[in-house]
């Protein structure tokens, strides 16, 4: 069996001295966004890793000067199963980028863990694991498996490319897609990109690092953003797109991804709803929780529980 790490980019927003860092970076205090707070997702997730793909080696979690607090995590640190890793180690050599609140510029580092497995998954904290996953899931042999679909390249598409010109004159948060046909773009993909959604994200360090060491310009264009700009690409969907193009990949449908977005919106009976038909299901094995900082106290204390018991069960 190959060894098969993953790596969580997390931070607590909430933290005093963070939110002092950012919002000396910040245009004014009153831009400070609750997409930087969190709401116990990287606890699930971490969990979720070592109650359904037991196999992965060690869980890495990149953060900033900051250490998530769950129950079992000082165990899991001592074991050397959990590592935290901060920002200045994988920013070694580039510190003047630092410190940094873009997750398109720190994804970009993510390779240069120390110990990190030529094989890896990239999780965000929101994605979560909740039934069982083989290492097949994830890299058969030398490939890599990617979940997504195909679509139509930004850069030809004229309604995409007016909406990113209106989006960046009006201040609009860069579009998850359009960094993806980026990615593709700069990899030579130029008709289409593979577009992929809020799930577990396989990666090869290899063909990562061979990318920047032949075009340095492209990873010091990428980090030198200290918030999420529009020039930026998506760097796993770049490990993605190298995979494809060098036959690397294996290539299926989103069957197993369930995401849920608007979560700020729900009542509790919706919510209920979509843990039922989980609960339903064998097929799903990555759930997706946007915004989970945002849910109502009864939403939030609704999943929580059913998450809670996930893991147990």
């Amino acid at each position: 069996m190959r060894s098969i790490d993953a790596v969580i980019t997390w931070v607590d927003g909430s933290d005093k001295e963070y939110k002092k860092k950012i919002e000396k970076h910040l245009s004014t205090s009153t831009n400070y966004k609750k997409q930087y707070l969190q709401a116990n997702e990287i606890e699930y997730c971490v969990k979720s890793i070592l109650r359904f793909a037991p196999f992965v080696r060690r869980i890495f979690i990149v953060t900033d000067n900051q250490k998530p607090s769950f129950k079992g995590l000082e165990d899991l640190i001592v074991r050397n199963k959990v590592k935290i890793v901060d920002h200045k180690e994988i920013f070694k050599g580039y510190e003047k980028y630092l410190p940094t609140f873009n997750i398109r510029s720190i994804d970009a580092m993510l390779h240069r863990v120390e110990g990190l497995s030529e094989t890896f998954v990239y999780f965000n904290d929101d994605v979560f694991l909740i039934n069982n996953i083989r290492e097949e899931d994830w890299f058969v042999k030398n490939k890599g498996v990617l979940m997504g679909k195909w679509a139509k390249s930004y850069s030809i598409n004229p309604l995409k490319v007016l909406s990113g010109k209106f989006k960046k004159i009006f201040g609009l948060r860069p579009s998850f897609n359009a960094s993806q046909s980026k990615a593709a773009n700069i990899t030579g993909f130029k008709k289409e990109y593979f577009k992929s959604y809020h799930t577990a994200r396989p990666q090869i360090k290899s063909l990562i690092k061979e990318f920047y060491r032949k075009n340095p310009k492209y990873l010091i264009d990428q980090i030198k953003y200290r918030f999420r700009n529009y020039n930026q690409f998506m760097p796993y969907s770049l490990c993605w797109h190298l995979m494809i193009k060098e036959n690397s990949a294996i290539i299926k449908g989103v069957n197993e991804l369930k995401e849920v977005k608007q979560t700020k919106n729900f009542n509790p009976g919706q919510i209920i709803s979509i843990l039922e038909k989980l609960d339903a299901t064998k097929e799903v094995k990555y759930l997706n929780i946007q915004d989970l900082n945002y849910a109502s106290k009864d939403v939030f204390m609704i999943f929580d529980k059913w998450m809670r018991k996930k893991l147990q069960d």
